[in-house]
């Protein structure tokens, strides 16, 4: 099987001509023809397989409906060849057997093969379907007035002859007309539809053969139909297999398919042929041959009166076309001309002198290449050049070239080139040629490149300016970063536009300080940029200029205007792009904004580490507690003297996965930028009231202490908070400190008086209050006095022996010591880490201590134990 799938058309024709000579040789004729007309089983059986197999290049349907159409004729053909050579005299009903079986092979093979050419349904105007009724109709009639006229008009009319001649010929004219009028699928019908006519034209002619076998032309006509019959199933099976239905350019919309096939021709020479014999021998015309020839010739002039109305609408549709073209044509504002083989003007569009005052005197007959600059005629004429040589131009492959063209004023103007291909009227001799005037769109693209580089108000290079000018030199530069605050407060007192005043001065200011190949740009809302090529020392010079100069008044109608700003740099090199450059000094501004205003500052790694590492503790906080991440530990305050606790600090603390452990400090801090201190609070809160809660019942009567910033006492929220939890678990209020560190005091945005205020508050409601870390600060004595506080928790720092005159490191914890009882505060040692900072603590008098030496800060089972063994008379401190 795979032997013969290798095995090309090519050879079975060659086989079958073989055979077919071996037939005609050996056998009589009629028999002979029989047989050659079974050899379209071959190309039947190949249409029939690529469409079970799915090779057919049409549609499946279409190859297995003409395959088994030419299976059942190739049967057929054997069936007829067994009946001649055995039984040529048996009839029925007076019609041989063979031509009875031929005509209902005729008539099935009708049914068959019909169908399959007319799928697709074919999208036909009216007109259309007119004229594909008329050649049918016309066609038919040419086909049966032949035989007609040389068979049946002597009134020899065999019903198998006269029914297979009707039905030959009608179906015959459909399947022709189908083919030549197709519209889809055309490339394959136009192969299909005529094999299929000739394939019904020669069972017609067997038929005819077969039931008069006397007549001595029955036998070549039956050879003959054998022959056509192979050739007319290898047709398609072209048509059906090999060929794509859809090849070729698609018939335009109301175009007439068949408008150069001659479908007339070979049907009414064969008639005219046939009547003109007739009449030659003597013979005359019955009424029926003379009612199909006029129906032919009524068809015929139907059909051209058709097709002259079609084409007369093609012509005005032309007209029109042509018209339309005609009138873009001079309203264009692109020149067309036509340019001769060197590349002179033979003909120019009308609307060369409307916009270019070129007159025909100006420009037929001279180069194209002398009205455009000099430094642009060679590449041009190289252009048009090989345009001009081009043997066929593509649409898609159309490009155009710039050149500056000399008009008819003397003007300059910046113009598109773009070949057309040649003009009709001289194919291979000219080129046609369009220019475009594009002054105004690279005038108006410049302005846009000069705008989208700009910032519009204070005229300094934008973000992307900024980026197209890029690291200046090979051996760097610098990028100064400057965040100007209070334009905002400017615009709420003065208005928009004055803040708009005050930065367009700004940037006059930039301007003046920086250097003539530095770059500024405004790269935010209130911030700008300098690139400059200067190294670090003077890049970092430069910026404390421009912050100097920057924070001078700014005068508004007799009013001062004042700006807070703030610089970050980062190293400008050439493997960086600017948006890296521009994104680090960004973090080194950030890290300037910690600082007073002034502040400047450069970009490192370790910026960035801190910067990463606070990105993802803002990310991971608002879940933390649910993924039981905070920590509540508690440390224990301790009488020196008794060696007994007597409160207990509440500490929070956070066990981040990848970053660690964090202080209650930074954990503060961070949750009051979030917006999340409230929630941590009363969480917080909650567990601790109910610890507490718990130990005063069953063990000590403790206080404990939380840590607050200096924002939460000024929240009624905080307050309402404090009254609902220690309510709820029954806890004195004077067993709380709020306890306010000194830094936070320092660094508190709060006044000094509303700050006293808010404490006095908690000390009216029964609530002690505290600092701590005290000592470690700017906090001034001053200060102190006026603050309402109940316990002064000393840092570390003011009574370790780290200074190597202990007695001056006493003298200064006595005097905080002293200082603490004068104003009625307890004061706690806080941050007792070694034995010597508890005996220089003790020997000061200080009743309270705090610190790791004592305790440091455990979970609540801890604290039990510790308290356990205090009740036994065990030392805590070995703990």
């Amino acid at each position: 099987m795979n032997g013969l799938r290798s095995v090309r058309p090519s050879g079975f024709v060659a086989f079958g001509a073989v055979c077919s000579l071996a037939v005609l040789v050996l056998l009589p004729l009629a028999v002979a023809g029989a047989l050659l007309a079974a050899g379209v089983l071959v190309p039947g059986a190949a249409m029939v397989l690529a469409a079970r197999r799915g090779t057919a290049a049409g549609p499946r349907g279409r190859a297995l409906l003409l395959g088994g159409g030419l299976l059942l004729i190739g049967v057929t053909g054997v069936a007829y060849a067994v009946i001649t050579l055995a039984e040529p005299e048996v009839s029925v009903d007076g019609v041989p057997v063979a031509a009875r079986l031929s005509l209902v092979v005729l008539v099935l093979a009708i049914l068959v093969m019909l169908p399959g050419l007319l799928r697709p349904h074919q999208h036909r105007d009216p007109l259309g379907r007119l004229r594909v009724c008329l050649d049918t109709v016309g066609v038919s009639a040419c086909l049966i007035l032949g035989p007609w006229a040389l068979i049946f008009s002597d009134g020899y009319l065999r019903g198998a002859s006269a029914i297979a001649t009707v039905v030959g010929a009608t179906a015959t004219a459909l399947a022709a007309v189908a083919g030549v009028h197709s519209i889809r699928h055309r490339a394959a019908l136009r192969w299909a539809g005529p094999g299929v006519a000739l394939t019904l034209t020669c069972l017609t002619a067997l038929v005819i053969a077969a039931d008069n076998p006397a007549n001595p032309n029955s036998a070549l006509a039956t050879v003959a139909a054998g022959a056509a019959v192979n050739a007319a199933a290898w047709v398609m099976w072209w048509g059906t297999v090999k060929v794509d239905p859809d090849a070729g350019p698609p018939v335009p919309a109301g175009g007439e398919p068949a408008a150069g096939f001659p479908l007339f021709a070979l049907p009414v020479l064969g008639s005219s042929v046939a009547v003109a014999a007739r009449l030659l021998h003597g013979g005359g015309l019955d009424a029926t041959s003379i009612a199909l020839a006029a129906i032919a010739l009524m068809a015929v002039a139907s059909r051209e009166f058709v097709a002259a109305i079609v084409l007369r609408r093609h012509a005005d549709l032309l007209a029109h076309h042509g018209n339309r073209l005609r009138s873009l044509m001079f309203g264009s504002s692109d020149v067309a001309m036509v340019l001769d083989t060197g590349l002179a003007v033979c003909w120019q569009s009308p609307a060369a002198a409307r916009h270019f005052g070129l007159s025909d005197q100006d420009v037929l007959g001279r180069p194209i290449t002398s009205l455009v600059h000099r430094d642009q005629a060679g590449e041009l004429e190289e252009f048009l050049t090989e345009r001009l040589n081009q043997d066929r131009f593509d649409l898609a492959d159309a490009r155009s070239v710039s050149a500056r063209f000399r008009d008819g004023f003397g003007r300059w103007r910046e113009t598109e080139w773009t070949a057309g291909g040649a003009d009709p009227s001289m194919p291979g001799r000219s080129l046609v040629l369009h220019i475009r005037d594009i002054t105004d769109q690279r005038e108006l693209e410049e302005a846009l490149q000069q705008a989208s580089h700009l910032d519009p108000l204070t005229g300094l290079a934008n973000p992307r300016g900024l980026r197209r000018a890029g690291p200046q030199a090979s051996d760097g530069g610098a990028l100064i970063m400057l965040e100007l605050s209070g334009l905002t407060a400017i615009a709420d007192v003065h208005g928009a536009e004055r803040s708009d005043t005050v930065l367009v001065e700004a940037a006059r200011r930039v301007r003046t300080r920086i250097g003539p190949t530095d770059v500024a740009a405004r790269v935010g809302d209130a911030r700008l940029a300098v690139m400059t090529r200067n190294g670090a020392v003077r890049a970092h010079l430069l910026a404390n200029q421009l912050v100097t100069v920057l924070t001078a008044p700014y005068e508004l109608d007799g009013a001062s205007a004042h700006l807070l700003v703030w610089a970050g740099l980062s190293d400008v090199c050439p493997q960086t792009d600017t948006d890296e450059v521009l994104r680090r000094a960004a973090l080194a501004l950030r890290m300037a904004r910690s600082q007073p205003p002034g502040g400047v500052e450069w970009y490192d790694e370790a910026i960035e580490e801190q910067l990463v590492r606070r990105s993802a503790l803002e990310q991971d906080l608002p879940t933390a507690i649910d993924r039981n991440e905070i920590e509540l530990l508690f440390q224990p305050v301790f009488e020196l003297s008794g060696r007994q606790p007597v409160g207990v600090e509440a500490v929070l603390s956070w066990r981040h996965p990848t970053v660690g452990r964090l202080s209650a400090g930074e954990l503060l801090a961070l949750a009051e930028d979030l917006g999340m201190l409230g929630d941590l609070r009363r969480w917080a809160l909650q567990r601790t009231c109910r610890q507490v809660a718990a130990w005063r019942a069953q063990y000590l009567p403790l206080w404990f202490s939380i840590n607050v910033r200096p924002g939460e006492l000024g929240e009624e929220v905080f307050h309402s908070g404090l009254d609902e939890v220690l309510a709820a678990h029954r806890i004195p209020r004077s067993a709380l400190v709020v306890e306010v560190s000194e830094d936070d005091l320092h660094q508190s945005p709060e006044s000094g008086e509303r700050l006293a205020e808010h404490l006095r508050r908690l000390r009216t409601s029964d609530v002690r209050t505290a600092v701590g870390h005290f000592g470690a600060g700017p906090t001034s004595l001053s200060r102190l006095r006026v603050l309402p506080v109940d316990l002064l928790k000393v840092d570390r720092t003011v009574f370790s022996r780290q200074d190597p005159a202990p007695s001056a490191v006493g003298a200064i914890m006595d005097v905080a010591v002293t200082l603490g009882r004068r104003l009625g505060m307890d004061v706690i040692a806080d941050g007792l880490t070694t034995d010597d900072d508890l005996e220089t603590v003790y020997a000061t008098g200080c009743r309270f201590g705090q610190g790791d030496l004592l305790a440091r800060p455990m979970p609540a089972e801890h604290v039990e134990a510790l308290i356990e063994h205090s009740r036994e008379g065990e030392h805590p401190f070995t703990l």
